[in-house]
């Protein structure tokens, strides 16, 4: 699981993300797109043009989404702890 939060300074939205994943004890990597070209060129190849961008890469496909987005923070938590409950399972 890797989720990776494309953000810029002073960005309302971007703040408010990486506090609610880091509430939920979310694991993720932030970037910040006006420093690292590559990101930005990233970022805009998925089709947006506001930040934050959150990827999101699972064992069951990728997820990505734009500005903040509390729902789809809280879902992510949810596939988290369903998919740690699984491995717990399997072992």
């Amino acid at each position: 699981m890797n989720v990776t939060v494309y953000s810029k300074p002073n960005c309302v939205g971007c703040t408010a993300t990486k506090r609610l994943l880091t509430r939920l004890e979310i694991p993720h990597t932030v970037v910040d797109i006006t420093e690292d070209r590559a990101a930005y060129e990233y970022v805009r190849s998925l089709g947006y043009s506001a930040a934050p961008v959150v990827v999101a890469e699972l064992s069951a496909g990728t997820q990505h989404w734009a500005e903040f987005r509390e729902e789809r923070i809280r879902h992510l938590r949810r596939e988290l702890d369903a998919i740690a409950y699984l491995n717990q399972e399997l072992s």
